[in-house]
């Protein structure tokens, strides 16, 4: 960034990763507030938006790639940044999809300091499974405050409103404000008012913040490129129930991403209305309801009908229930690819059985996602996609989860950002896509098609004054596992394999050139003994430094 003593009073927005050629993921962001200080001087601090890795299209040999936390992050050994860099005060989550927070278990095993983190409670409980499921000891875990949504709190001399967005549970947008400046960094978002958990987003609201004044709009291209009628998940889960009582008489099967928790509330009511009772099969699927339950949200309620475990449902006929499982993207040991695979304990898939996959493969899993498709038709199954659900008079069962040209089009009328719209969240093309529709709007824009350019914001205007080196860490398995303690008395069975110990090593910003290897810091493979048994058992507000506002 630019040197200390030439800066201004503003806000300083840095994407350091999540503008990807090679593919969206590994989401993250440094904001350097600056401010008056009383005595004349300036104050600065600095705040993390979101901590993600990259998955599905990186280098053969990485399970995952992530921003590298050098220069970022402060070491754990001595507390210091590399570089004499600012330790950032706070961790802001905008949602929990592992590509915004996926690599937070692997900055703390690298050594690193991740600082206090703030987001909602549903988010909150996924941070949780994810630093378990990595085995990280409990003196490593960040502190985890908990924000309901449309909170303001105090943070590095800004104030930050945790503003409701339609994406999923818990999902934030966040306005970031000082006397100098504010951005609306927008995270994953969309307009959906048919979604059934989560606060809704609120469009008098945006336009409350818009009035105030917005001088930066920091905003997802995903989807933008995509016009037309955009569908809502009431629309879907009319469509589903549809299908549903197409296969009277027949057993029926759902694969779902085990974070697509509306789609799996669509399910249940869609089962229900054709008498039905819906069957959750899969430890994540399982996991995230339980972490529903845990921050406030009655699912059963919001169904409208008790959810069956599979032994509780072994005494019902297979017509009398609707299975959903995890496997829309033909991901290895998933639900739907066991069944497909005739594993010993999957799932029985039959030629009385309807499998439903409401959610269309993205390109890097097409070839995968055909071929599970291909085994379960071989086994005799009746298989309706979201590619063919429509064709087959069913109507469209899937809709993406960000915003289309006229979500963004209605963001940026209830904003009306001063300065200029900064797309993030895309590749070249999806990024000038979303630079089009500000322009057509009369907001000029920001379009950077990679990472690491520093961006100025201040009432007087918007403008790029540096750029930094984005650099990439490759986290390899190393075919080791952590040691975890024996499960004591009452424990029972862990739901998952011992955590794997990884090397970390250093990528360009493209992720196609090693410049370092094993440079990770911490690699002892041991992790402490969580202070109560059982997954999420222990979480509760207040405990291991948690708090409320």
């Amino acid at each position: 960034m630019v040197a200390y003593d030439d800066r201004e009073a503003g806000i300083y927005w840095q994407s350091r990763m999540g503008n990807n050629a090679d593919g969206i993921g590994g989401n993250s962001h440094c904001y350097e507030v600056v401010t008056a200080g009383r005595e004349g001087g300036l104050d600065r601090a600095r705040l993390l938006v979101d901590l993600g890795v990259k998955l599905g299209t990186c280098r053969s040999g990485y399970a995952c790639e992530f921003s590298s936390p050098q220069g970022l992050l402060a070491r754990r050994e001595d507390g210091l940044v590399e570089g004499g860099g600012i330790a950032p005060q706070a961790l802001l989550l905008t949602h929990s999809h592992e590509d915004h927070l996926g690599a937070i278990p692997h900055a703390i095993d690298m050594g690193y300091v991740v600082p206090p983190i703030h987001c909602t409670a549903f988010t909150a409980c996924k941070v949780d499974q994810s630093l378990r499921h990595a085995g990280i000891p409990l003196d490593h875990w960040p502190q985890v405050s908990v924000v309901k949504a449309g909170e303001v709190v105090k943070l590095a001399g800004a104030e930050v409103e945790f503003v409701p967005v339609d994406h999923m549970p818990g999902a934030s947008a966040l306005r970031i404000a000082t006397p100098e400046a504010t951005v609306f960094h927008t995270g994953d978002y969309k307009f959906d008012s048919t979604l059934f958990l989560g606060d809704r987003a609120n469009p008098g609201r945006l336009r409350e913040i818009g009035m105030a004044g917005v001088d930066m709009v920091v905003s997802d291209s995903t989807a933008v490129a995509q016009a037309g009628e955009k569908l809502s998940e009431r629309e879907i889960c009319r469509n589903l129930a549809r299908i549903i009582a197409d296969n009277e008489g027949r057993a029926v099967v759902a694969g779902v991403l085990g974070t697509q928790l509306d789609r799996v509330v669509s399910l249940g009511r869609a089962a229900s209305a054709n008498g039905r009772s819906l069957v959750v099969s899969g430890a994540s699927l399982a996991e995230n309801l339980r972490a529903l339950q845990l921050s406030g949200t009655d699912v059963e309620k919001v169904i409208g009908s008790r959810l069956l475990t599979p032994r509780e449902a072994q005494a019902l006929p297979a017509d009398k229930v609707l299975v959903v499982t995890t496997g829309a993207f033909a991901q290895p040991n998933s639900g739907l690819m066991r069944a497909a695979d005739r594993l010993p304990g999957a799932l029985a898939i039959d030629p009385d059985t309807t499998v439903i996959i409401p959610q269309r493969a993205i390109p890097p899993i097409k070839g995968p996602h055909g071929a599970m498709v291909a085994k379960l038709e071989a086994l005799g199954a009746n298989v309706v996609t979201a590619e063919r659900a429509p064709e087959l008079g069913y109507g469209p069962i899937h809709q993406t989860g960000h915003a289309m040209e006229g979500d963004a089009r209605l963001l940026y009328t209830l904003l009306r950002p001063r300065q200029m719209v900064a797309p993030i969240h895309g590749n070249g093309s999806q990024l000038n896509a979303n630079a089009r529709i500000a322009k057509d709007l009369g907001v000029p824009t920001l379009t950077m098609e990679q990472n690491g350019a520093v961006v100025q914001v201040t009432r007087h205007g918007a403008r790029i004054v540096d750029y930094q080196d984005s650099r990439r860490i490759g986290a390899a398995e190393t075919g080791a596992t952590k040691k975890l303690p024996r499960a004591a008395n009452g424990e029972g069975r862990r739901n998952h394999p011992p955590p794997a110990i990884y090397r970390y090593d250093l990528l360009d910003a493209g992720g196609r050139t090693v410049l370092a290897r094993n440079i990770d810091a911490v690699r002892s493979g041991e992790a402490a003994r969580p202070e109560k048994p059982g997954l999420l058992a222990a979480w509760r507000f207040g405990s291991r430094g948690r708090d409320t506002h």
